[in-house]
């Protein structure tokens, strides 16, 4: 999905062993839906506008943790 909306480069960043490029908040809500954002916010019980701003601060950082050596980790890793 982050391909199709032109951000695979962004993508790219967080696997790659350089810098983690940041995502904004409107990058992030071209790829997700305002539904999954509202419903996953809803299920954790707190403000959809909350969870997007930890998505955005988190996601680069997540992606490249799972992602060591520039590729997904093995199961059990």
């Amino acid at each position: 999905m982050f391909q199709e909306k032109g951000l695979g480069g962004l993508v790219s960043s967080w696997i790659g062993s350089g810098q983690n490029l940041p995502i904004s908040a409107d990058q992030l809500n071209s790829v997700l839906h305002c539904d999954a954002l509202n419903q996953a916010a809803a299920k954790f019980g707190i403000d959809p506008n909350q969870l997007q701003s930890m998505m955005t601060q988190l996601l680069p950082h997540i992606v490249d943790k799972m992602t060591p050596n520039g590729q997904a980790a093995a199961a059990g890793q």
